[in-house]
């Protein structure tokens, strides 16, 4: 079996589509995605398509999402067009909302998503998305109680409410009514949900895909800004590598193992044009470096794996690999 975890990250999501168009040329279509925030949205974009449709729909996406370049100085136009977001929105996903009302959870957020909840109507379908082979996992995290909670097709129906609460981010994205709850971003709990990926007891080996949005080992910072950026890092990469020691800790205490798990790991090292506002960054410079580092790194990671002999019975987490820069 082949399973496709997908981090959190906003604006940082293409990245993960660069990753998933390179597993698609290599013929590595998973079985089951896991994603939480941006990595939801994309798990949905890919599971509610066809095959040969879903790199387009994703470039689809992101297409009418991002913000065009105007500024010749690429830290610069980073700088503006996330300050520019901020203010006013995205057209395609979201829009400030001036004035909140405080007696209705829907409303409660600075942005109105109802754009971005328009768009997953018209990219992504539904039937197939539930139907259609791929088992997807949504997670999502209950408001009022705390309670993680995932999302998942071979148990019930996921809808565009599924995925715009796994995208949730409080308080800038309103809550979202699903199922009776009020339900926010499953990346408050975990980024980048691997741990339902080992929680599954399937007896039959599994290849499993990881696209991070955020490192966990970075140049030392060499301004305040740098140390910013690099706490939003480590405050996300930090609860995946912890996931995946303790997974591992775990396979080497417990009894024999009856099946191999291999976890292929990348992850996006901002270039020198990312600022810490880099989560609001829509424009189309940023994407398309985000995008094509995506699909070189999960290319050399490709490449790092096949080259590996086949292991026993266990679990494996693989380094990062990263294209060379």
């Amino acid at each position: 079996m082949k399973a496709l975890v997908l981090a959190g990250g906003n604006a940082l999501g293409g990245y993960l589509a660069g990753a998933y168009e390179a597993l698609h040329e290599a013929e590595h279509h998973p079985d089951w995605i896991v994603g939480t925030s941006i990595g939801a949205i994309t798990a949905g974009l890919i599971a509610g398509n066809p095959p040969d449709h879903r790199v387009a729909r994703l470039r689809e996406f992101w297409a009418r999402v991002t913000a065009p370049d105007w500024l010749p100085w690429p830290r610069g136009a980073s700088w503006i067009n996330a300050l520019e977001t901020r203010m006013f929105g995205r057209p395609a996903l979201f829009h400030r909302r001036f004035g909140l009302v405080f007696d209705r959870p829907n409303v409660l957020g600075l942005y109105d998503t109802g754009p971005m909840r328009r768009l997953l109507e018209t990219l992504i379908d539904f039937d197939r998305l539930n139907t259609g082979g791929i088992r997807l996992s949504v997670p999502s995290v209950d408001l009022e109680s705390g309670q993680e909670v995932a999302f998942d097709t071979t148990r019930s129906r996921i809808t565009v409410d599924h995925l715009m609460a796994s995208a949730a981010l409080i308080p800038h994205f309103p809550p979202v009514r699903v199922e009776g709850r009020w339900m926010v971003d499953g990346g408050l709990a975990a980024n980048c949900p691997v741990d339902l990926v080992m929680d599954d007891d399937a007896d039959q080996d599994m290849l499993c895909f990881l696209v991070d949005l955020f490192p966990a080992d970075a140049p030392l910072p060499k301004d305040l800004g740098g140390v910013a950026m690099r706490q939003l890092d480590l405050m996300f990469a930090c609860q995946t590598e912890r996931a995946l020691r303790g997974w591992t800790a775990r396979c080497k205490a417990g009894p024999q193992p009856r099946r191999h798990i291999d976890v292929v790991r990348t992850s996006y090292a901002a270039d020198a044009t990312e600022t810490v506002m880099k989560m609001w960054d829509f424009s189309q410079a940023a994407e398309s470096r985000r995008w094509d580092a995506g699909r070189s790194d999960m290319q050399a990671a490709l490449r790092r794996f096949n080259a590996l002999p086949t292991a026993g019975p266990g679990l494996t987490v693989h380094p990062i690999v990263r294209a060379p820069a």
